[in-house]
């Protein structure tokens, strides 16, 4: 999407964060701003933020987990601002700690309803309301590079991050017929406060809880600057990139993925030479 300036933003989990670096990034180069966070008082601090960049900015409490709350503020995007030329589904929670068979029912629902069904509710109530809008769109999904390669105590923010990598790439090609582009940001260690997620947990997936983790807390404290990733979206999406990764180094950990579909490729192939399929009945 390469002309920005007078067009409009949706960013979910813009409260702070990479939602916040991206929301100002957005308005820093001409476009009005919709935060739709679960935190409406850090909500409204970012769009006074906006506000003083000279921009519109509509800030909104929505739980992402309500399909009702998601559509109602696509609605009222498009009567208070026109539409939605740019969607970024960026909200994201995580637990942590236990293996995958040991994570209780409530925390894979939390994570997976936020993660996974908080960008399936944003593309259900915006992506027809975009293809009526004439000129170029664009949909920004927030995974993680646990999206990608193997994530380690995280079972279902890894689950619910591979789905939307897969969401991501699957939109990319059946949004093109209607001028509407996907990428798929996939960061590493970003100084976010993720690992307090849990404070503004929803009653019905068991609510606030407390827990925390202080060694990814620190892995995540000295992450990269939100404001610095943000602007880096903002790139992507005038450069029209599939995937955003922020981190150099995770290159190594996509191409060791890939290496072992490789080999598992080459097993099947000599598997297969050493048993022939045998003639049909």
């Amino acid at each position: 999407m390469r002309e920005l300036a007078g067009r409009v933003a949706v960013v979910t989990g813009g409260a702070g964060g990479i939602g916040r670096g991206m929301a100002l990034a957005f308005a820093e180069a001409g476009m009005d701003v919709v935060i739709a966070d679960i935190d409406e008082d850090g909500a409204r601090a970012v769009a006074a933020e906006i506000e003083a960049l000279g921009q519109r900015c509509l800030p909104r409490r929505v739980d992402l987990a309500k399909p009702a709350e998601v559509e109602a503020l696509a609605e009222e995007t498009w009567g208070e601002l026109g539409g939605a030329h740019l969607l970024c589904n960026n909200a994201g929670v995580t637990t942590f700690g236990m293996m995958c068979d040991g994570i209780p029912d409530a925390d894979w629902d939390w994570v997976l309803t936020v993660n996974l069904r908080g960008v399936v509710h944003g593309l259900q109530s915006f992506l027809p309301r975009m293809r009526e809008l004439p000129g170029e769109k664009h949909v920004v999904n927030t995974a993680s590079i646990a999206g990608i390669s193997p994530g380690v105590f995280v079972a279902p923010y890894a689950a619910s991050k591979h789905a939307v990598v897969g969401l991501s790439e699957t939109l990319r090609e059946e949004g093109a017929a209607h001028g509407i582009s996907c990428s798929v940001l996939c960061p590493n260690a970003v100084a976010t406060g993720i690992v307090e997620a849990d404070r503004n947990r929803q009653a019905e997936f068991g609510g606030p809880s407390g827990a925390g983790n202080e060694m990814i807390a620190a892995f995540v404290a000295a992450g990269l600057a939100p404001t610095y990733v943000g602007r880096m979206v903002r790139q992507a999406v005038i450069d029209d990139l599939p995937f955003i990764f922020t981190h150099a180094d995770t290159r190594e950990l996509v191409e060791a993925r890939y290496e072992r579909m490789k080999e598992s490729f080459a097993w099947a192939d000599r598997w297969r030479e050493a048993n022939p399929e045998p003639d049909p009945l």
